[in-house]
């Protein structure tokens, strides 16, 4: 059986998750994506594009003598693009990849849930430019701590809600340590001048980063529920989350980029 992409950007939390995603992590994606000089004539393709945030950025960024390809299995999220950037309803697994060559490509918290992930690196790198970048932005969730709490039940409580997420996450095909091989995976496609950055931040209870964690628990309630979870060690969860002496280290995110050298 092939594993599907764990969330849907149809479901109620999408755009809650979408949001949080952004306030938590946006930052650390534009600060290397700027840093690889990404400016105007470039052509980019943003895969997973999901809230369209990072697109959008782009498209300020390669201005109208560049283009940005905004890519997703559901475009619901992606309305109101600018003028230089398209979206494109694409299945990167099932598809072959757009018919042109990118000076760009970045995706972020989309590949670790795929088996066949080092074989979609290389798919990616053989769409690039020559002197084309790939970023690839992936979290290691087992890397998450509790850095301040009311109470032990309160850290309890995070613990093992948390930890069955991951676990759920893990069954259903996602590799939660593939983010640390990245940078072997992006020389594996043949990539060069590879390089990376694991940043962790700190998400405040009921602050707009740590929203993330608990649309996760609404949107995978079912899954989780079938798997034995109580309803109400859910909802104890989801009260702890919203608790705003009780916080969180983000999940680390990877970053890693390697560029075509070769025609």
């Amino acid at each position: 059986m092939i594993e599907e992409y764990p969330f849907d950007n149809a479901s109620a939390p999408a755009a809650d998750r979408m949001s949080a995603l952004q306030a938590g992590y946006d930052g650390v994606t534009v600060r290397h994506l700027a840093d690889l000089g990404v400016g105007p004539g470039w052509a980019c393709l943003e895969l997973g594009a999901g809230g369209g945030s990072i697109a959008r950025w782009l498209a300020a960024q390669v201005g109208p003598t560049g283009s940005v390809l905004a890519t997703d299995v559901d475009l619901r999220l992606l309305a109101d693009l600018p003028a230089n950037a398209t979206a494109l309803r694409h299945d990167i697994r099932a598809e072959p990849m757009p018919d042109q060559l990118f000076d760009l490509i970045h995706a972020r918290l989309v590949l670790i849930h795929f088996p066949e992930r080092d074989e979609l690196v290389a798919k990616l790198a053989a769409a690039l430019s020559p002197g084309g970048w790939l970023v690839l932005e992936e979290i290691e969730p087992r890397g998450q701590t509790v850095v301040e709490t009311p109470d032990e039940a309160s850290a309890e409580t995070f613990a093992s809600v948390q930890g069955r997420i991951i676990d759920l996450l893990e069954r259903e095909g996602s590799d939660v340590d593939w983010a640390g091989r990245l940078p072997q995976v992006l020389a594996g496609a043949g990539l060069g001048e590879v390089g990376s950055e694991r940043v962790t931040t700190r998400w405040p209870g009921g602050g707009p980063e740590i929203r993330l964690l608990a649309a996760n628990s609404v949107e995978l309630a079912e899954r989780l529920a079938a798997a034995g979870l109580a309803e109400d060690d859910l909802a104890r969860f989801r009260k702890v989350l919203a608790d705003p002496r009780f916080a969180v280290s983000s999940y680390p995110l990877v970053s890693a980029w390697g560029r075509r050298t070769s025609r």
